[in-house]
């Protein structure tokens, strides 16, 4: 069985996705998306994995549906980068070079491995769908498709923005309040902090997800990493954290593409 590799990076090649507020005013989109994938590639080269194939989801469902990537979809969409609107991504070791991942700021993307079958699921875990429950639906999501064991399970939260992440008021996605107590607390600024790492190791806690490693990155007060927050004109406004870092998981090796007719690209 291949191994699981994680992705957890930051400003190291750059902004990892093609918004146009993160480029300069006088690149065209064509041109924006042949830096990207320039980009995609140096990174690729760096970490093992091809630079092409990697796949996102956009999470629009908001209610814990995944997508399995397979080679079908791989040889359907040999660019990557599709539009795939459900909120978690499995990946089997069966696609070795393969890339599944979120660009990100300050919201952490969880991975979650079955270390026996070799499968792989992972989900951007935004504060909003923290409160929905999203990084337990990961596992859910493991289990539903491959029948997965809770111990077999190893977890990875990738890098996300520590206490300094704040809120002039009580967050509204905060819905349940009972989820978060003790993880938004005021601050002797008079403002609230926000600790998204105890709320997820709370969640994985009660999922019965025992095996969890937390990077301790902090995207705020790292200068290698970008940060929504810290770039923020209410933050710190630092124009160098604007961007998205990328976080993902693949398994080590070549796969080689037979590319058929494209489908759900954008």
């Amino acid at each position: 069985m291949s191994k699981i590799r994680i992705v957890d990076v930051g400003k190291k090649f750059g902004n990892m996705n093609t918004a146009k507020r993160f480029y300069p005013d006088w690149m065209t989109k064509e041109e924006i998306r042949e830096d990207f994938m320039r980009r995609r590639l140096e990174m690729g080269e760096h970490y093992g994995f091809n630079g092409e194939l990697m796949y996102m989801a956009d999470q629009v469902k908001k209610d814990g549906s995944y997508f399995e990537i397979t080679s079908d979809y791989v040889e359907a969409n040999p660019k990557g980068w599709t539009d795939i609107p459900e909120d978690i991504l499995v990946i089997t070791d069966k696609l070795p070079g393969v890339v599944i991942g979120h660009p990100v700021a300050d919201c952490p993307v969880v991975m979650m491995s079955d270390v026996k079958q070799g499968v792989t699921a992972i989900a951007h875990c935004s504060a909003e769908l923290i409160d929905m429950r999203m990084p337990m639906m990961v596992a859910d999501a493991l289990q539903k498709a491959y029948d997965c064991k809770d111990d077999d399970i190893i977890a990875y939260i990738s890098a996300c923005a520590g206490t300094g992440w704040t809120y002039d008021s009580y967050p509204k996605w905060a819905t349940d309040r009972r989820l978060w107590d003790g993880a938004i607390t005021m601050g002797d600024d008079n403002l609230f902090h926000i600790n998204m790492r105890k709320v997820i190791a709370n969640e994985l806690r009660e999922r019965n997800i025992s095996n969890v490693t937390f990077s301790s990155i902090d995207t705020i007060t790292n200068p290698n990493y970008y940060s929504n927050s810290a770039s923020s004109p209410y933050g710190l406004n630092d124009a160098s954290k604007a961007g998205r870092n990328f976080a993902g998981a693949f398994y080590y090796g070549c796969y080689n593409v037979k590319t058929k007719n494209l489908e759900r690209t954008r």
